[in-house]
Parts: C-alpha cells; sequence; structure tokens
C-alpha cells in the first residue's frame, strides 16, 4: 500500500502518513483509524510512549 492510499484510508494528507513513519504522533482518533484501517497489526497502544527506565 502506498503512503498515499494509506492516508487517503485514514482520512489524512500523504505528507501526513510521512511524519508518522519519521517518528510524528497521532492524535488519539487517527491512531484509532490506523488500528481500524491495518486490522489492529498497528494498534493504538502501540502510539503510546514507553515510560522512561531513568530514576527520577
Amino acid at each position: 500500500m502506498t503512503q498515499q492510499a494509506f492516508a487517503d484510508a485514514v482520512g489524512v494528507s500523504q505528507p501526513t502518513v510521512n511524519r508518522w513513519l519519521n517518528g510524528a504522533m497521532p492524535s488519539w482518533g487517527k491512531a484509532a483509524a490506523i488500528e481500524r484501517v491495518t486490522g489492529g497489526v498497528v494498534p493504538v497502544a502501540s502510539w503510546v510512549a514507553e515510560p522512561s527506565s531513568e530514576a527520577s
């Protein structure tokens, strides 16, 4: 699937998909759309940042 086809399916522009691929975080609504479009292969939870392992 091309970035443009994925963008169309999720409801965003192709440059937005490119930003996600380069580390930007989607909104929760778009993360849910990504989960739906990918059939759960990319779940919303995959966008949650891992907690820091450093002691505070």
